[in-house]
């Protein structure tokens, strides 16, 4: 993966992983303390950290939570309202991210 894109993800505090396949993850603690991840191929890493961006559901990230919490999965946060703080966050994440690296590909490409 391009090492202007790795500098952009952790100076956003986002750790990166890359893998012998060509895959690559990052991953970024939330406020609320979830080991959020994401991820695609290092060929397309940039595309595809827009469109998780674009497409992630907030609100699906807190029926999922919901949902866990009620089965009794240690380490959720019991408010309902911390959960929405959260997921909003790591929208903002995503999207600052996804910005960030954006801005890094038309650098490249101008």
């Amino acid at each position: 993966m391009n090492s202007k894109y790795i500098e952009v993800c952790e100076r956003l505090d986002w750790t990166v992983h890359e893998y012998k396949d060509g895959s690559v993850d990052v991953a970024k603690q939330s406020p609320a303390g979830e080991d959020f991840s994401c991820g695609g191929s290092s060929e397309n890493f940039v595309d595809e950290v827009k469109q998780y961006a674009a497409y992630f559901n907030v609100d699906e990230h807190i029926e999922m939570w919901i949902a866990a919490r009620r089965e009794g999965v240690c380490g959720i946060p019991s408010s309902i309202r911390e959960l929405v703080k959260d997921a909003e966050a790591i929208d903002k994440m995503l999207h600052e991210l996804a910005a960030a690296l954006a801005e890094v590909e038309d650098d490249d490409d101008a």
